[in-house]
């Protein structure tokens, strides 16, 4: 087992990275132009706003950010929280010197049980080789009590290729976690149709910033029509772009 430190690796070097703090719409998140594939700025600006109000509800106390890359989410939660610990691969594409942790996520954890008051884990669980065993460690750490953020795409391109093994229905995610005694507290599917065509259509002039960035600003701009709102909500239980969910572990009952 590791050794845990109070506070990530080199705290005070953090630096906002795939997510920014908007200039003009203050202490609104949005995707970081310089860092994030051109590709990507529809998506991110799709569920950017769940994520941020899911965390900003259940971070608290000690939380792990697993699968933490240059943990980009420390910015909205370092406020709601005591401390966090953040582990991911020695060979993540999103190398940095935060972690406190570095692990193959495909093994057991170096962690020991009940331990997380809050875990966050956004977007990794498609680049798992073994789901059901990363959810049997993911529980096994998380404290009694304590709550699981976990972020999926469904209708998403392939990425980080080789290592993107699946997508995951609302279903899989519901029996995922029962068989771990987790409680399923919320499951918000984000997007819709319209928003699998845009986002498609994103991924595929995302390599020319010419064309990315007026694609980019149309998107957004037909994204807030009325017509175009009412089509994601209609659709998005058939087509959504992805899934958050928080899930809270059951309270171990005392022995007679």
């Amino acid at each position: 087992m590791c050794t845990l430190n109070n506070a990530m690796q080199n705290t005070a070097a953090w630096q906002a990275s795939k997510f920014i703090t908007s200039t003009r719409q203050q202490g609104r998140w949005i995707p970081n132009q310089q860092h994030v594939y051109p590709g990507s700025w529809f998506i991110i600006s799709v569920y950017i706003d769940l994520y941020v109000a899911t965390i900003q509800q259940y971070a608290r106390g000690k939380l792990l950010d697993l699968g933490a890359g240059m943990v980009p989410f420390y910015g909205m939660y370092k406020d709601k929280i005591s401390e966090n610990v953040c582990i991911d691969w020695a060979n993540s594409l999103h190398a940095n010197p935060h972690l406190d942790v570095v692990a193959d996520l495909n093994q057991p954890f170096p962690l020991p049980d009940d331990t997380f008051d809050s875990i966050l884990c956004s977007d990794v669980l498609e680049h798992i080789a073994d789901p059901f065993a990363f959810m049997r460690e993911t529980a096994r750490v998380l404290k009694p009590g304590g709550d699981l953020m976990l972020m999926v795409p469904f209708f998403y391109w392939l990425h980080e290729t080789p290592h993107d093994y699946y997508r995951y229905t609302e279903f899989a995610l519901r029996k995922m976690c029962a068989d771990n005694q987790l409680e399923v507290l919320e499951l918000k599917a984000y997007g819709g149709y319209p928003d699998v065509l845009l986002d498609l259509m994103s991924k595929g002039l995302g390599r020319n910033k010419r064309l990315a960035g007026p694609f980019f600003r149309l998107a957004k701009a037909l994204a807030s029509t009325r017509v175009y709102q009412k089509l994601r909500a209609k659709t998005a239980d058939r087509f959504p772009l992805g899934y958050c969910l928080v899930a809270r572990k059951g309270e171990v009952i005392g022995q007679g």
